[in-house]
């Protein structure tokens, strides 16, 4: 009894066998694309194409679910991500509006009327250089046509330039700070650790390279690698400009002030390029 139905049991194997050999043999025949199918071929190959379908569509949409929920899982960190960006954002803005609080408050005990945060930028290139006043102007290629007006301020990538002086269409001059002109007085900031000591530019000694600063007191303190900026006092230059560094200490004839010879930042007998401090709010 036994016996029997194993053998029963192996010629349903070979059944199934021989049936999936004769299938694939008839959509071997049947794929080739240069021939025509009969309809009995045609029938064969849309059961196939439909059990395939049958088959492949629970795959594909099982396939579709895990993909969705990676891409979910991805969604979420994103989301973590960006609330703790905006977070930080909010933080910052909280920040910078404490600290243009701060900055207003400050440049009303100065008596700042601006400083470099207020401004824009605009580069240029110099054209000409008078040899007879080589430290008196220059001449650069932005003019009104740029938005240049008098008065703005000129600087480089080292320091203090000077200022905007005459202005043409597409070209303007530049007052230098090392200018012989005597009502070009500019005032300055030396800083000395914590110390602020307030003084003028008065001068500029062609046959040494040094800006001379008056109006400090002899019994303030000084030290030679001090540096030197725009203090913002006389609503021309913002405050914080490099001038340059205190290079040697001298006192005037009564021995009352001191005199004190900045070396410039800026290299007056080579300057190419500068840039034209816009205001903002212009």
């Amino acid at each position: 009894m036994n016996r029997k139905k194993r053998s029963l049991k192996s010629k349903h194997i070979y059944l199934i066998v021989l049936i999936v050999v004769v299938v694939i043999a008839i959509l071997s025949y049947t794929v080739k694309t240069d021939k025509k199918l009969n309809t009995f071929e045609s029938l064969i190959k849309d059961c196939v194409v439909e059990v395939q379908k049958l088959f492949y569509t629970p795959i594909r949409n099982f396939s579709t679910m895990i993909s969705d929920f990676f891409s979910l899982k991805d969604v979420l960190e994103e989301n973590k991500i960006l609330k703790s960006n905006v977070e930080k954002i909010e933080s910052l803005e909280a920040e910078n509006i404490e600290l243009k609080q701060e900055i207003d408050k400050m440049k009303e005990e100065l008596n700042l009327d601006h400083i470099l945060s207020d401004y824009d930028y605009l580069n240029a290139t110099v054209v000409s250089r008078n040899s007879f006043y080589w430290y008196n102007t220059l001449t650069i290629d932005k003019g009104s046509h740029n938005g240049i007006k008098e008065g703005m301020v000129v600087i480089n990538s080292t320091g203090l330039i000077g200022k905007i002086e005459n202005v043409s269409t597409f070209s303007s001059d530049v007052k230098l700070i090392t200018t012989n002109d005597t009502n070009n007085k500019i005032s300055v900031t030396i800083t000395n650790g914590d110390n602020k000591l307030t003084g003028l530019i008065n001068a500029y000694d062609f046959n040494d390279g040094y800006l001379k600063v008056e109006g400090i007191s002899n019994t303030a303190t000084v030290n030679v690698g001090d540096f030197v900026y725009t203090s913002g006092l006389g609503g021309v230059f913002p405050s914080g400009i490099l001038i340059g560094t205190v290079d040697s200490i001298t006192t005037d004839v009564y021995d009352l002030s001191k005199i004190i010879n900045v070396k410039p930042s800026a290299d007056f007998d080579d300057i190419n390029y500068v840039t034209i401090l816009k205001r903002a709010d212009s």
